[in-house]
Formats: C-alpha cells, sequence, structure tokens
C-alpha cells in the first residue's frame, strides 16, 4: 500500500546562517532519509503539486481550472452551487524605498469581527461587482455572475516581492485594476483600519485577486483517503468525492492515502526558525515515527514524501523492502537539504 507525503516548508533555505535543523533531534525523519532514494526536481508550486494527484475522468485536467473555486469548495462553509470565483485575499501593501510590496494576512492577525465588519461594507458598497465573503478571517472570496477574464498571479509568487511584477495580463485589464484601486482606497478609509493603525496594527489596505477560471469538474482520485487541513487540498479531495480529514497527525489507512501536512508553511514564510524547528519536531514524533512503524510492519509497503519549493522540489521514496540494507544510514535533515544543487539563474 503506497502513502504519499506532501509536506511543504521543509526545505529550509540553506545560506543563511546555522540551519534550525542542525542540532535538533530527529531520529524518525533521520532514518527514513538514511533509507531514501533521493531526488532533487524543478521548482514546483503546491497548486501544480496537488493538482497532480487527481485527474479527470477523461485522464487530464483543464489547464485553467479554478483555484478559487477548488480552494472554496474546500472551506467549513457550504458552498454556493452557481457563480464565478475569485480568491479575494486580504493584504499589506507598503512601499520599500520606491518599490511597493504585498504581505499577505498571515502576519495581520485579522479578526473574526473585523472581517465580517469588512465584508458587510464591501458587499454594501460594491454590490454591483459581486458578493464578498470570508470563510475565514484571513481568506476572502469574490463570487461574480460573468468569469473575469483577465490572468492573475497567485498571491504566493507576490507575496513579499514588488507587486509590479504581477499585475495581471489578458483581457479586460483595465476594469479589474480599476477595481483594485478603488477597493485600496475604501480599505484605507474604513474605520476598522483607523482603529488598527491607531493601536499600532499594521493596516488590511488592500487585496489581491487570484484564481479564475473554469469551474472544476468531477475529478478521480488514487487515494482510498486523504488527510488535509489546507482547504486548497480539501477542496480537490472533495471535488473527488471524499471528505478529507484533519491532518493533525498521522491515521493509519486502510488503503492508498495521501496527507497534505503544511505546518511548516507558515514558519518558513515568516522566516522564523524556532518555529519552525518546533513544527519539525512535532512531525518527527506525530508523522515520521509511526510512518517508520508501518513501512517496517510493512502495513505501508511505499511511502513518497514531496517538498514543494520555489527554488528546487524535493522527492523521497522509501520502500518497506529496503529497510533491511543495514549499511545505510541515518542522514540529518541539513546535511539533505544541503545536498540541493545551486538555483538556476532564471529563478526568481
Amino acid at each position: 500500500m503506497r502513502f504519499e507525503l506532501i509536506l511543504p516548508g521543509l526545505c529550509w533555505p540553506s545560506g543563511q546562517g546555522l540551519h534550525p535543523a542542525r542540532d535538533l533531534t530527529l531520529p524518525s525523519l533521520a532514518t527514513l532519509a538514511g533509507f531514501s532514494t533521493i531526488r532533487w526536481q524543478p521548482r514546483t508550486s503546491l497548486e501544480a503539486l496537488l493538482a497532480g494527484q487527481f485527474r479527470s475522468p477523461a485522464d487530464h485536467a483543464p489547464p485553467d481550472t479554478s483555484q478559487a473555486h477548488l480552494r472554496r469548495l474546500g472551506e467549513a462553509l457550504p458552498m454556493p452551487a452557481d457563480g464565478h470565483w475569485l480568491c479575494c485575499d486580504p493584504a499589506h501593501l507598503h512601499f520599500a524605498r520606491d518599490t511597493l510590496l504585498l504581505a499577505d494576512a498571515s502576519g495581520l492577525a485579522i479578526r473574526r469581527d473585523e472581517a465580517d465588519t469588512l465584508m458587510a461594507g464591501l458587499n454594501d458598497m460594491f454590490a454591483d461587482i459581486g458578493r464578498f465573503e470570508a470563510p475565514a478571517p484571513d481568506r476572502w472570496y469574490l463570487q461574480l455572475t460573468d468569469a473575469p477574464r483577465p490572468r492573475f498571479h497567485p498571491l504566493a509568487d507576490v507575496n513579499g516581492r514588488p507587486v509590479q511584477l504581477f499585475l495581471p495580463d489578458g483581457e479586460d485589464v483595465t476594469r479589474w485594476a480599476r477595481l483594485s484601486n478603488e477597493l485600496e482606497v475604501w480599505l484605507y478609509n474604513h474605520p476598522v483600519n483607523q482603529a488598527r493603525e491607531a493601536s499600532g496594527q499594521r493596516t488590511i489596505n488592500g487585496v489581491w485577486l487570484w484564481g479564475n477560471g473554469r469551474p472544476a469538474g468531477q475529478t478521480e482520485s488514487p487515494f482510498a483517503s486523504i488527510q488535509a487541513d489546507l482547504p486548497l487540498a480539501r477542496g480537490h479531495a472533495r471535488q473527488a468525492g471524499l471528505e478529507p480529514v484533519p491532518a493533525t497527525r498521522y491515521q493509519p489507512p486502510s488503503g492508498p492515502a495521501l496527507a497534505v501536512v503544511d505546518s511548516l508553511l507558515l514558519p518558513l514564510l515568516h522566516r522564523d526558525p524556532q518555529a519552525w524547528a518546533a513544527a519539525l519536531q512535532r512531525l518527527d514524533s506525530d508523522w515520521f515515527a509511526p510512518l517508520l512503524a508501518d513501512l517496517k510492519s510493512r502495513r505501508i509497503t511505499h511511502l513518497h514524501i514531496a517538498v514543494p519549493d520555489d527554488q528546487h522540489s524535493l522527492e523521497l521514496d522509501i520502500a518497506a523492502g529496503g529497510l533491511w540494507k543495514f549499511w545505510r544510514k541515518s542522514r540529518a535533515l541539513d546535511t539533505l537539504l544541503a545536498s540541493a544543487p545551486p538555483p538556476s539563474p532564471s529563478t526568481p
């Protein structure tokens, strides 16, 4: 039986002082790495990696499937049956010298009451555009009658980078640029942001529109069960007819299984080595140790670990039948990550 583990955030970048995993005791991960076949692949986004785990009945997926539709499907709130969807995620826009940068909502600590107040105001002021909603304070959506036509860039691409490099292109961009500007002005002047500024918090002074495309069609999954907390991953599961379960810790599967564990992603994004190291130690006890035990007992015959990253992607393959190779030695994570090839000059 095969187990797929997608683990975004594991590739802490090297060359930034002492690696935060250097002195960690991670016995199960080190053992798994020692018995692994290791492959470094070109950069791969989490979105692309997730899409590759599912297929349409025709054995291919439309290249323009809406990420917003899938992510909204993965939220806890029931999803309306009609309309087209955009992610309309809250953000903080700020200048660094003469460059406009965007910081996503992961560092804004938006409260539920703030999000509700802003949703009510947006739906009152921009009712002719569509319907705004916030299933979570830091994840907003715009439901539209007509499909938006520009090509928008994912929020993950622009976060922390110059906004000018990621402006939408294609059809009808003028209309959407104007709407973005109007939303920024409205948010900037809203009492919620005036109160945040007065209390020393960063303001919610912009949104990032992205994720449009065709509504996702029915897909098929090779998995009997899926563990995931990320709404996009949960949406993929539901589109394939599976109800995902939380990914807080490993649950022994009854058939081929997929788990998407994102506990390292936020600490990596914020470059918080202490939080990243603490999350990694929990992963070793809650995931790697029971996975190793199930490989040894042959409950799992093959474990595949995929780590998407914006420089290189990492793949580890561990076969239960290879655990007898006593000459294989444990491999520390910082040593493993140091084996990555140098970034391509074209990598941003």
